[in-house]
């Protein structure tokens, strides 16, 4: 065997196992992103990413600092109220509708 040809084989052993774990942890990394929701959900945005609406103790001490603006406490106010509507993320040339309390249901709206 030529010594051409025993390099290439070297090569190729160490080559084809990283290639595969790389595979390996590609897949692993962009289906861990969904681990918690169902294979049948259609997930447009990142559950992740989607912005999470103010909770009770947030919006407590926001309305009790006094450090904080009234329009800021006010705007908090508004959102505090809205804390069961869907969250709405502009997504292509629509948006997406995102459950408030389960980011995994979603609905695309052109």
């Amino acid at each position: 065997m030529s010594l051409i040809g025993l390099t290439m084989r070297k090569s190729a052993i160490v080559v084809l196992p990283l290639v595969l774990l790389s595979g390996v942890f590609a897949d692993g990394f962009f289906y861990s992103a969904h681990a918690q929701c169902a294979p049948t959900d259609k997930i447009y945005i990142d559950p992740r990413l989607v912005p999470k609406r103010v909770s009770p103790p947030r919006i407590g001490a926001i309305l009790a600092n006094p450090a904080i603006p009234p329009e800021a406490k006010s705007q908090m106010l508004q959102e505090y109220g809205q804390r069961n509507q869907p969250i709405m993320v502009p997504y292509g040339t629509g948006q997406v509708l995102v459950h408030p309390t389960n980011p995994c249901i979603q609905q695309y709206i052109p």
